[in-house]
């Protein structure tokens, strides 16, 4: 009776293991995935916007960017089941889990939650009259 009870203890963990090793598989896949993703968005597009699409700052973000002229490859996380996985690698990649998030040729230009949007507000404007919100803005476009 006791050495068919440990039997069945032993059956019952390996059956946990299993299931908990299986769980981290899955997720790491899915967040390899999202990797893949990310960075196939940034480096076969010239501009992507990663956004929500109810976020005013994203919406602040692609109005800028139309009186820009330049239409972005934007990746609504709201809208995808991948979302939070996507959002989670971009945390890691740029150190800030925001939104919106922007690149440029391959390289960050930053979000709406840091020094570079503060240091241009709403309505700034470069010498040109043109909308500036990212400092890199005024050298790319």
């Amino acid at each position: 009776m006791v050495r068919q009870s440990r039997l069945i203890l032993s059956l019952l963990g390996a059956v946990l293991v299993l299931l908990v090793i299986g769980n981290a598989l899955r997720l790491a896949k899915a967040n390899n995935s999202a990797s893949a993703f990310v960075q196939n968005a940034i480096f076969s597009n010239k501009i992507v916007m990663f956004s929500k699409s109810y976020c005013p700052y994203c919406m602040r973000a692609k109005r800028i960017f139309a009186e820009l002229n330049e239409k972005p490859y934007v990746v609504e996380l709201d809208l995808r089941d991948d979302g939070a996985e996507i959002q989670y690698v971009i945390l890691d990649l740029v150190g800030r889990g925001t939104v919106p998030q922007v690149f440029v040729n391959g390289k960050h230009i930053g979000g709406s939650d840091g020094p570079e949007a503060e240091a241009y507000p709403e309505g700034s404007t470069d010498s040109h009259g043109s909308p500036v919100w990212f400092p890199a803005a005024r050298s790319i476009f």
